[in-house]
């Protein structure tokens, strides 16, 4: 089936808003995160920006712009000379922009639903959820759970809806998640036991990985739990509470227990901050495995493997290796993310796609370090 994919957000530059305050980055603030700049003493904006929270705010409202154009990122590494503005508030429509283009780069977006055809109202739907979104819990009702259940509510005119979430995605990570929506308790539904998720990840890693991974390799998932990047200590020896190696085959397995391994692209780079020349290698990373924290469990099979995820927080080494204007890009951003669900309901399989991050992607980097050069 033909994938369904997300459109992205297009940049919306400041044009006719109404500026509160601009100002120029100086020397001394070469290199730091934007969230950290606008509320320092003397920075101009901190007149209007006193707190954390508030200058996340403003970013999230669309309101902080660099260089004329809108930024959406709490964390962007600005550099000397960039141009600071913040505008009034509400001033997003002045800016050529719209607030559903601030909420689209920001909130949770519901880009598919697959509706039931044989229990009425019932129906699995698709939410690409940001980084820092929970994606369980009636806790809250910032959680992806609640979320989903008020915007259905809304949209349906139901004063009451069930909603259960299949997909539990680290909060750490960005992308499809799928939720069940209906009427009816959920545990009273059992054309839900027809779901069956392949959750397709796309990852960037250190080292240029074998040749043998184009055609694709298996891996299982550790046995002992999904935990198992803790160095845990057993109480006899004291050694890892795992077998520290990780055995590669490329006879199939089931993916319920296990992940696939495809390596799309891979890229020499030179002219890193070490003499010797570095790789980095774009995959693919399959699995049904629905246990949650495959986001964590990902990395840490990688990362025995020796090829870590690039800004994985145990692979500092590596990162510090590769050229200054890949980590003003990377920003300590962990380069993993879940673009794609193969979803197979009610006997009917589809595929649900959004677009892959860029930081994930050899070719971005290819034409971003040529023009450095």
């Amino acid at each position: 089936a033909k994938p369904t994919i997300v459109p992205t957000t297009e940049s919306i530059a400041i044009n006719n808003a109404t500026i509160l305050v601009e100002a120029t980055v100086e020397k001394k603030y070469d290199s730091k995160r934007l969230k950290n700049i606008c509320r320092q003493a003397d920075f101009p904006l901190s007149e209007h920006i006193k707190s954390k929270s508030q200058c996340e705010t403003a970013i999230k409202n669309g309101r902080v712009f660099v260089n004329r154009l809108v930024a959406f990122d709490t964390g962007r590494v600005l550099r000397e000379n960039d141009i600071v503005t913040l505008v009034k508030e509400g001033q997003i429509q002045a800016a050529g922009g719209s607030s559903e283009q601030v909420a689209n780069a920001s909130v949770i977006k519901f880009v598919h639903e697959i509706a039931s055809t044989q229990t009425p109202g019932l129906s699995v739907v698709i939410a690409n959820k940001p980084v820092g979104v929970r994606c369980v819990g009636s806790f809250a009702s910032s959680t992806l759970e609640m979320k989903t259940q008020k915007h259905y509510e809304c949209s349906r005119g139901a004063e009451k809806l069930f909603c259960r979430p299949l997909t539990k995605l680290d909060t750490g990570c960005a992308g499809l998640c799928a939720l069940a929506i209906s009427p009816e308790p959920l545990e009273q539904q059992p054309d839900l036991e027809s779901l069956n998720i392949c959750y397709n990840f796309t990852v960037l890693v250190h080292g240029q990985v074998p040749e043998t991974w184009k055609d694709g390799v298996y891996a299982k998932v550790p046995t002992k739990g999904v935990r198992q990047w803790k160095r845990q200590k057993t109480e006899d020896s004291g050694a890892d509470d795992h077998d520290s190696s990780i055995t590669l085959s490329t006879t199939a397995i089931d993916l319920d227990n296990a992940i696939f391994i495809n390596s799309l692209d891979v890229l020499s780079i030179s002219g890193a901050e070490q003499q010797d020349e570095q790789c980095i290698s774009t995959l693919t990373v399959s699995s049904c495995h629905d246990e949650g924290r495959m986001a964590n469990v990902i990395p840490y099979i990688l990362r025995k493997l020796g090829y870590p995820v690039v800004c994985d927080r145990f692979a500092k080494r590596e990162y510090s290796r590769l050229p200054r204007k890949m980590k003003n890009v990377l920003k300590q951003k962990i380069c993993i993310g879940l673009y794609s669900l193969d979803i197979e309901f009610e006997r009917v399989k589809q595929t649900v796609a959004t677009e892959v991050h860029k930081r994930t992607q050899c070719e971005f980097w290819r034409n971003a370090l040529e023009q450095v050069e």
